[in-house]
């Protein structure tokens, strides 16, 4: 892989990384990517895509894409929208639609059906539902860290309500998971918040970016990096996924997929090592 993204045989794989932000790429607590930088520089040297895959907006996803001069697509909102930059990519996807600089394909469910939909099952389970379009930026600041312009970028949803459940109970969430399955829409459990989306998830962006890829000749190797519950149905799809977590979150994920890899560190030292292991193993760094 010396040089290029390629393992040195001319059919060989084509490798993509696959990964989540907050608590991964992202420090949890200062979103910092700084302790995976070396792998990041080395990926960007061999030219292998980063695809970041999150429950981000679109808004959001665009400065931090930039900041890191990826230039790969990105999955935003828990798979609900994918997004290519036209910048490296001047035509368009097909069944993509143009966007501000982007090319969009929608898998998800509109966020003004999403916003109606959780205020129902409010009323419907009797349980005191606060959804992140309702919060005032202040609000949103105190919750999550981000700063007041990160918070304006977090709250311009498409396709993904993220809420809080007040007082809450297993059986008070057990209530709003089959409200929500009632009306073909799905809850997912994610680092600071609930969210409410459509069927589509992680692991539907990242198949169509796979897809995508292999239809343009590319012979693909997934490598999939994801720290919590909503990353699962990512890490599920891809050939290599790595878990940069509390291993206490895995459920049975362990069980089911036997090649899965726990790093010692965790959040963004996790990705470095997780990264920086694979390409070792297969090729080099340089």
């Amino acid at each position: 892989m010396k040089g290029s993204n390629s393992y040195g045989e001319e059919n060989s794989p084509f490798l993509v990384i696959f990964s989540d932000l907050d608590g991964t790429l992202l420090d949890e607590s200062t979103y910092s990517w700084v302790d995976a930088r070396e792998a990041i520089e080395v990926c960007k040297r061999r030219s292998i895509p980063i695809v970041l895959v999150s429950s981000k907006t679109r808004a959001e996803m665009e400065v931090i894409s930039t900041q890191l001069r990826l230039g790969a697509p990105f999955v935003t909102e828990n798979g609900g929208g994918v997004f290519f930059p036209k910048k490296t990519f001047p035509h368009p996807p097909p069944g993509a639609d143009p966007v501000n600089g982007l090319w969009k394909w929608a898998l998800g469910v509109r966020h003004e059906t999403l916003r109606k939909a959780l205020r129902d099952i409010a009323t419907e389970t009797g349980c005191k539902l606060i959804g992140l379009s309702d919060m005032e930026t202040l609000e949103i600041t105190s919750l999550t860290g981000l700063d007041a312009d990160e918070a304006r970028r977090a709250a311009k949803r498409e396709f993904d309500e993220p809420f809080l459940i007040m007082d809450i109970d297993k059986e008070k969430e057990s209530c709003i998971v089959e409200a929500a399955r009632r009306r073909g829409l799905r809850v997912i459990k994610g680092g600071r918040f609930f969210h409410l989306c459509g069927k589509s998830d992680k692991g539907t962006g990242t198949r169509k970016i796979i897809a995508w890829y292999r239809d343009n000749g590319h012979n693909v190797f997934s490598l999939g990096i994801g720290d919590s519950e909503n990353d699962f149905p990512m890490l599920q799809t891809v050939d290599q996924p790595i878990f940069v977590g509390d291993p206490g979150k895995l459920h049975d994920l362990k069980a089911r997929l036997p090649a899965l890899i726990i790093t010692k560190e965790k959040g963004p030292k996790g990705w470095n090592e997780g990264v920086m292991n694979f390409l070792r193993t297969h090729g080099g760094t340089h």
